[in-house]
């Protein structure tokens, strides 16, 4: 039997009669009939004996009945299912470097959770683990510094920034600056300051192009400290170790501390925030659901 005649031997067990079968499955009376027909010619027994204007099931047909009724519910649940997914009840993963988890998506992914059916999955990780988890089809998206990928994996811009300076306050009257006012400072001041600069891991997406900044400066530039976690950084630009420059987001935690200073650099260090995606794997309904409210918070950063 197949899809069609179990509709037409199902409602014929609900209703008693052609009549009532056809009507439930919104096809003409005779439609009916010569699937009924044609069903018994192929099982080679009768379902339904008729009886003054009823089908009456036969013992036949009540022995098939249980088995039906699995099948119609196993079809009422792939039913739900493929609504949920219309609807995009779905799961999405995304990475990102923690700094970016914590303070750029979070507020996206709160927004989404609370107005659509779906779990998310957020997942920190450095730019290359997030690339092979996308290729790996372990990520559906990831939102990451800098714009380099492997094969496979494309970016797509999504807000574009610039690195900014966390200085001790106690570093202020040397540079020149007024504490209670913003101001700007270039990279060459702060290489002549008798605090070292603190840099970044040279793996690092802005750890890179940081060291390449200051080694446009100066050539022989050798970090006596360096880090692979921005926030780390910071925490030693206020205990007075060094001059951290850091992404906006990280210098955002600090900008109310009473030991450290946040300036602009004038000679910007780019570092936009990307969206990664995989050239293999393509989007779910959720997912392109989650990049356009992702894409409209981005615009607004």
């Amino acid at each position: 039997m197949n899809l069609r005649q179990l509709e037409v031997f199902y409602a014929i067990m609900q209703t008693g009669t052609v009549s009532g079968a056809a009507k439930n499955l919104h096809v003409s009376q005779p439609n009916v009939t010569r699937v009924l027909a044609h069903t018994e010619l192929q099982l080679g027994f009768s379902l339904f004996e008729r009886v003054k204007g009823r089908l009456i099931p036969t013992q036949e047909a009540k022995t098939l009945l249980p088995e039906v009724e699995k099948i119609y519910l196993q079809l009422g649940q792939f039913k739900s299912l493929t609504n949920k997914v219309k609807k995009g009840h779905q799961h999405i993963r995304i990475g990102a470097p923690p700094v970016l988890a914590s303070k750029f998506l979070t507020p996206v992914v709160a927004h989404f959770h609370q107005t659509h059916q779906c779990s998310i999955e957020l997942v920190t990780g450095n730019r290359s683990e997030l690339c092979d988890a996308l290729l790996d089809n372990a990520l559906d998206i990831a939102v990451a510094f800098g714009e380099d990928t492997p094969a496979g994996i494309s970016h797509q811009l999504l807000t574009k920034k610039s690195m900014q300076v966390l200085v001790p306050i106690s570093a202020l009257t040397r540079l020149c600056f007024s504490e209670n006012q913003p101001s700007s400072v270039t990279l060459q001041t702060l290489l002549n300051d008798e605090l070292s600069i603190i840099a970044l891991d040279r793996r690092d997406p802005l750890g890179q192009k940081l060291t390449h900044a200051l080694e446009q400066i100066q050539a022989d530039f050798a970090p006596s400290l360096t880090v692979r976690n921005y926030s780390s950084g910071a925490e030693l630009a206020a205990l007075g170790a060094g001059i951290a420059i850091v992404d906006p987001w990280t210098a955002s935690q600090y900008a109310t501390s009473d030991s450290l200073k946040r300036l602009h650099l004038s000679d910007a260090i780019d570092c936009s925030v990307s969206l990664l995606t995989s050239d293999l794997h393509p989007f779910s309904i959720a997912t392109r659901s989650f990049l356009a409210m992702l894409k409209h918070h981005a615009s607004s950063e």
